[in-house]
Formats: C-alpha cells, structure tokens, sequence
C-alpha cells in the first residue's frame, strides 16, 4: 500500500487537518485516511517529525513511533517507509509513505507551531537563552560544521516547543525562573543542560 497524496492543511484554532491518500491493493480506486488533530496533538506529531528527521541527519535512526487520538504512526528503519494506522469505531485502515514525503509536508507544520510558541508568554525569552546555548562539540566532528549548524538549528528548535510547553505548566519551576531578574543564570543553566540532554537523547553525542 503506497501513499499517493498526504497533506497537513492547519486550522484557525491551532490544530490541523492531516488527510493521506492511497491504493489499496486488494481494492479498486483511491482510498483516504483522514482525521483532525488538536493543537496538542499537531504539536506531538511535529516533535516526531524533527526527532526522526533529526535522527536520519546522523544516520543513525530507530524504531519510533506516536499515537494520537485513533492515529498511530509508526517507523521502522528496516522498512523505511512511514506506517500509519487510522481507527475510527470499529473501522480500522493502514497506508505507509515514504518518510521524506512525510516530512517535507510536516516542516510547514513544524513553522506554525513554532510561531505559536513565539507567541506565548515565555516564547521570546525562551528563544533567547536557546540562542545563548552552544552547540554540543561533537556536532561538529560528527557532521561537519554546515551540517552541525543545521542540527543545531533543529535541536534548539525541538527544545523550544518543548520549553515553552513546560513553562506553560501551572507551578513550573523554569517559568518561575524566567520572570524573576536575578533567577535569569539559572534559568540560562536549566536551558543549557536541557539542551544538553536532548543531544545526548536524539543524536550520537558520545560516538
């Protein structure tokens, strides 16, 4: 079953509308998977994107998968395609997709969220001492200095929507950290080693 069309088209009330066309090989014609995802569920579907697509930068990606409300997607690097299951009552359909068709559609996605983290309470601060943080050594050696740049660019972007999803947490301790004036170091440190940790999560940091 190969995916012929998959779009993410966003809605006014932050969600999105994920649609994927396919055939169907003991069926004639096209068949569709389609559902609405909520802000929190477009936000976990896009930190699967860049977790995957950060993972594929370094060569070195494994078995993953999400599961929103009836959808899971799933990737298996020996299948190297996208396996996706929609269930709806007691109707249950599976497509699969190239992961590269998957991912440029999500990376429109991954802007949207992005603008909405912007505009969040914390947003422009968090950006800030994201920008302070320095990119883990071994980026570098690993990639390449173009290369590292980019996956620095995806990593502080991964950490962003993270951050601003904990600092929107009632009680959250880094939030607390963010209004105080002489609380903004260790803000800065909590950023740095969240940073760190996410690397040391998602890419190879240690090979």
């Amino acid at each position: 079953m190969a995916a012929k069309i998959f779009s993410m088209e966003a809605r006014e009330d932050g969600g999105a509308r994920l649609a994927l066309k396919y055939k169907h090989a003991g069926r004639s014609g096209i068949q569709r998977i389609s559902c609405d995802l909520p802000q929190a569920g477009l936000l976990q579907l896009v930190l699967f994107a860049e977790a995957l697509s950060l993972r594929r930068r370094f060569g070195n990606p494994i078995t993953s998968d999400v599961s929103l409300d009836g959808l899971e997607m799933s990737y298996d690097p020996a299948q190297r395609e996208l396996h996706v299951e929609r269930q709806a009552g007691y109707s249950r359909q599976t497509a699969c997709m190239p992961v590269e068709v998957f991912l440029s559609e999500m990376a429109g996605m991954t802007d949207i969220c992005i603008a909405w983290a912007e505009a969040s309470k914390h947003g422009l601060a968090l950006k800030r001492l994201l920008f302070e943080c320095a990119a883990p050594a071994e980026l570098e050696r690993l990639l390449g200095q173009d290369e590292a740049d980019l996956a620095m660019h995806q990593l502080r972007e991964i950490a962003f929507l993270l951050l601003v999803q904990e600092t929107s947490a009632r009680g959250s301790a880094l939030a607390r950290q963010l209004r105080g004036k002489k609380s903004q170091d260790q803000a800065q440190e909590a950023v740095s080693g969240f940073v760190l940790e996410l690397a040391a999560e998602l890419v190879p940091v240690t090979a």
